[in-house]
């Protein structure tokens, strides 16, 4: 989608996204075939020659500029990007005011590769950075730009402290631009997650985005139709539209990407509610005695980078010959495996002060890349009866899936969605086949002082740390 489509789409819709293609195998074979060519851009492929000598020359303009003068030079900004839409001229007027008001506001000055970096932002591709070579700087660039056209825009980060510290820290810039910044983290109530998506540019974590979506998704259903959501708010308060929290997926600025669009591509993302049933505790018990009588390696194996059980063939008879007589549930080949491999997932690959805790009789899940306790979630299809049956406490009922969906689907939602991340030469591949991302690398603003000595292999992690420090 080009920058004046981006432009258009925000000013025009309820509830703007992009349609979820199907990628078949064909596709991914295609993109697997073209991505050498296509996933990895050279910089003057993307940023035109003409951009930081606009730059400089708009900058030169606005330096002298102080007070009211300034303010008034970024309305009138505000105003033209909102009639013309993201032109390269007006960017590299944005970017040079974007850098004075940093000046001014918090001591730093982008440099002129930062610039570059902004510019592949904007338009929809990910930075490789390098660490150290100022990222969160770089994110206000394209931000600044696409608010100031009217675009609402997030800066996906990692956890709440990079949310709250990046949008404390870049918040004068914005500000200084008449733009707001708002800032979600986990205790939020409905309403102030509301008013701060309503900001021109919000700083948020990927957790946090994903599950507001889901929730709106759960009050608007799957095709939300804009002239339907505008007239139902002539009901008054019970309209769907005045139940949402997001403005839609616009513009999306993913720091860290290698994390979020990869490594935590495929996390579940799922919203439960309770069934208000009591679980059937004999059967959860049957299922952990039968897992108990099984041994890892003949009757299962055991995948442990991606948590998975596998029954043998011995396994699988072992299990009819004993489950078989019981009748019931445990008739049916299918029923009585996927019971086990849960019992077996609760015993053998989640674990109690790494996965989950145990207070006050009651297990709390903890989140694997935040460490944060997860006290409101609880795992599905009846692993958490059986880890609580595990740890010998109470059951609660059992949760039903209200609604689900990944990283990976969800970010593939984004109108325009661009990246950050100061290794991406070994993702470039799944970038381009699963996002059309492609990766263009940003050299850094001073040359690598950095020499590489080679591996060096130590007898003990404590001989090894001595290296280091030393």
């Amino acid at each position: 989608m080009s920058n004046r489509d981006l432009h258009a789409t925000a000013l025009h819709s309820a509830y703007p996204e992009r349609a979820l293609p199907r990628i078949g195998w064909l596709d991914r074979l295609a993109a697997r075939a073209v991505g050498p060519a296509a996933r990895r851009l050279k910089m003057w492929q993307c940023a035109p020659a003409s951009l930081l000598p606009l730059i400089t020359e708009q900058g030169q303009r606005i330096y002298p500029l102080t007070g009211e003068a300034f303010n008034e030079a970024a309305r009138d900004l505000r105003m033209r990007l909102r009639r013309e839409g993201l032109q390269e001229e007006l960017v590299a007027e944005a970017f040079a005011m974007v850098r004075e008001a940093a000046g001014r506001t918090i001591g730093q000055r982008h440099y002129d590769v930062q610039m570059i970096g902004g510019w592949i932002l904007l338009n929809g591709l990910v930075a490789e950075m390098e660490t150290g070579e100022g990222k969160t700087l770089t994110a206000t660039l394209p931000a600044c730009a696409a608010a100031m056209a009217g675009i609402p825009v997030h800066i996906i980060t990692v956890n709440d402290y990079l949310t709250a510290r990046d949008a404390a820290w870049m918040g004068p810039v914005y500000r200084a631009l008449g733009l707001s910044v708002g800032v979600i983290t986990h205790d939020q109530d409905p309403q102030a997650r509301r008013a701060a998506y309503a900001c021109d540019v919000t700083y948020c974590t990927n957790k946090e985005l994903a599950f507001d979506y889901l929730r709106d998704r759960m009050h608007v259903g799957r095709n939300p139709h804009r002239i339907q959501l505008q007239l139902e708010r002539l009901y008054g308060g019970e309209a769907r539209a005045n139940k949402l929290v997001l403005r839609g997926l616009h513009f999306g600025i993913v720091d860290e990407a290698d994390s979020v669009l990869v490594d935590e591509a495929r996390t579940p993302l799922i919203i439960a509610g309770s069934g208000g049933q009591p679980p059937e505790q004999k059967v959860y018990d049957t299922a952990l005695r039968f897992a108990r009588d099984l041994a890892v390696g003949s009757d299962f194996e055991l995948d442990l980078k991606d948590r998975a059980i596998r029954l043998t063939p011995l396994g699988r008879a072992k299990l009819e010959e004993r489950a078989g007589a019981l009748g019931g549930i445990w008739s049916g080949r299918r029923r009585r495996e996927e019971l086990v491999k849960q019992a077996l997932t609760a015993l053998h690959l989640f674990f109690r002060d790494t996965h989950y805790l145990v207070r006050n009789q009651k297990v709390s899940i903890v989140d694997e890349f935040t460490g944060r306790i997860m006290g409101d979630r609880s795992w599905e299809q009846g692993l958490h009866q059986m880890i609580e049956l595990k740890e010998g406490v109470p059951l609660t009922p059992v949760q039903t899936t209200l609604a689900r969906m990944t990283y990976q689907r969800f970010f593939r939602r984004y109108i325009r969605l661009a990246g950050m991340t100061g290794t991406a030469k070994e993702i470039a591949g799944e970038l381009w086949t699963v996002y059309r991302l492609a990766v263009v690398r940003v050299p850094t603003n001073r040359p690598v002082q950095r020499r590489n000595v080679g591996l060096h292999v130590y007898s003990t992690a404590r001989v090894k740390w001595e290296a280091v420090v030393a």
